[in-house]
């Protein structure tokens, strides 16, 4: 008889598995998510650069002409 751990493509036992918002906590808490939010909070307080702002007029602009309607 095989032994049902041992068989190829086994599925770990239920005990084996992190309970649902167990054990594994990947949010704020955890040493991952404290250094991802430490470099997101790095990046967003970057200054837009000047071509980024130039490029968000130019589509404000270009909206702005299509909602406004034409006269003639």
């Amino acid at each position: 008889m095989e032994d049902r751990d041992n068989r190829e493509g086994a599925q770990p036992q239920p005990d084996t598995m992190p309970a649902p918002g167990g054990s594994t906590d990947l949010g704020s808490s955890s040493a991952i998510g404290k250094r991802l939010k430490a470099y997101y909070d790095d990046v967003a307080s970057e200054p837009v650069p000047d071509r980024f702002l130039s490029l968000l007029d130019a589509l404000d602009a270009a909206e702005s002409a299509t909602k406004t309607p034409k006269q003639g």
